[in-house]
């Protein structure tokens, strides 16, 4: 059978995106298409609308993304539907590669491949998030993909991976492929000071150097809040860290989904530290009871069954009950046991150190010690492996549990709260500008009704 293409060709029209993008079902010669527009502009509506589509047409489909928390956030949007398909598969982009994280001896990951997966069993594959998909993971998709067809969703405008960040655009929105470019915000109303603020970063011309914040704030005197009783929906808090986590408090007080933005983990640890013991005193143990927290990174758990559970990085959990626990591999380290709750009610316990900060500085230098002993001593292979084996055991022995006041703007990227204070002092950090803006940006477009700007004086 000869293929012949529709007469006319697949033609974007922002004007109706919803029946564009359902038309791409009609359109087999168009092979990959990107999805794309700024935070809140209904890309998530638009993509659950179109596997809709696609589910009514009895088509294979595999939902995915860079990260567990995208998978969710898109399941979700369509949890409450009774969907059927022959295929309707949820899972993490490197999970549908059968793409594996293997530990370094140095504490780094690298991806080995796995079994090859049958994508070609999928008429569609809809990448969530794919500003966060670096160019090896884009192309072992591109090469893993067979007759499949791919939809790419994401924000041009996001921070890229990390390994990308020198680039001007992340490595999707560079594949020579029709889009779908959306440009209207649907989060908050077009005069909303955070509205315009993400206008304003959006049109910023990197070549004039990263935006200051009287340039972002022509009035910047006037954001400046006399106390904690204001209620406008963009501010400046001079007065540093204590300022922040003062306002934080108080938000989260008054019933506010809040988080503190920051570029380093060393000032979202401090952040962490400091409301920890505003919220609940000096106590003996590292989390207390009711507290919200998350994982830093992805682990695994045995259940009580015995079976091993996936907690993704990022997820976030209720304390139900703290206990104190040793491992019995390292019995000289303080530790409890923390009992954890999930939005679904499901339940795990995992073993937390009660030195976090000790414990991570103990495990670094410990990498660090093999870094340099590979660089200086290239035949050091008896010296590394057991040091390796060390380091690898202390960070597998504990949970990375954390408190969640603040968070890196890396790991917020696809989250939304009520409020948000972003450390500008510590955002300035990054070196590039470019990654600069983007940073900005993203936290920017996190809160829903308010956004707070922190530094230690109006700059």
């Amino acid at each position: 059978m000869v293929f012949r293409p529709p007469a006319f060709p697949w033609t974007p029209d922002p004007t109706d995106p919803s029946a564009s993008l359902a038309s791409l079902l009609d359109h087999p010669e168009v092979s990959s298409a990107i999805l794309s527009g700024p935070a809140g502009s209904g890309k998530t509506t638009l993509t659950a609308g179109f596997l809709r589509k696609a589910v009514s047409r009895g088509l294979s489909l595999a939902i995915a993304a860079p990260t567990h928390k995208a998978v969710r956030v898109l399941r979700e949007t369509l949890g409450q539907e009774d969907l059927v398909a022959r295929h309707l598969l949820f899972t993490t982009l490197h999970s549908l590669l059968g793409l594996k994280l293997s530990e370094n001896e140095d504490g780094s990951f690298s991806i080995k491949p796995g079994p090859a997966p049958e994508l070609s069993l999928f008429d569609w594959i809809i990448v969530d998030e794919c500003s966060l998909v670096g160019q090896d993971l884009l192309e072992a998709l591109e090469r893993a993909r067979g007759t499949a067809r791919i939809l790419y969703v994401g924000d041009p405008y996001q921070l890229p991976p990390v390994e990308a960040l020198h680039l001007e655009t992340p490595p999707v929105f560079a594949l020579p492929v029709p889009r779908l470019a959306l440009a209207q915000v649907h989060r908050q109303r077009e005069d909303h000071p955070i509205h315009l603020l993400t206008r304003t970063l959006l049109s910023w011309n990197i070549e004039e150097g990263r935006p200051t914040p009287k340039a972002l704030f022509p009035e910047l005197e006037s954001l400046v809040p006399e106390d904690l009783s204001h209620t406008g929906q963009l501010l400046w808090i001079p007065g540093g860290s204590k300022e922040a986590v003062r306002w934080s408090a108080h938000l989260s007080d008054a019933g506010s989904n809040i988080r503190i933005l920051a570029y380093t983990n060393r000032r979202v640890e401090q952040y962490n530290r400091e409301l920890f013991r505003r919220h609940y005193g000096v106590l003996a143990t590292p989390f207390a009871r009711h507290e919200r927290v998350l994982l830093h990174e992805t682990i695994g758990v045995k259940t009580e069954e015995g079976e091993l559970r996936v907690l993704p990085a990022g997820e976030e959990w209720t304390v139900l009950e703290i206990v104190p626990e040793r491992n019995p591999e390292y019995p000289d380290i303080p530790a409890h046991r923390v009992y954890l709750e999930d939005d679904s009610g499901d339940t795990v316990s995992v073993l937390v150190c009660d030195d976090s900060a000790t414990h991570q500085k103990r495990i670094d230098e410990l990498f660090k010690e093999i870094r340099d002993l590979r660089d200086r001593t290239p035949g050091a292979r008896k010296e590394i492996g057991p040091l390796s084996k060390k380091a690898w055991g202390l960070k597998r022995a504990f949970a990375p549990l954390r408190h969640g006041y603040a968070t890196t703007v890396f790991k917020a990227q696809g989250s939304t709260f009520d409020s948000v204070i972003v450390d500008w002092r510590d955002m300035n950090l990054f070196r590039e500008d470019r990654a600069f803006l983007r940073a900005l940006y993203v936290a920017g477009t996190r809160p829903r009704h308010r956004l707070l700007f922190s530094a230690s004086s109006v700059l």
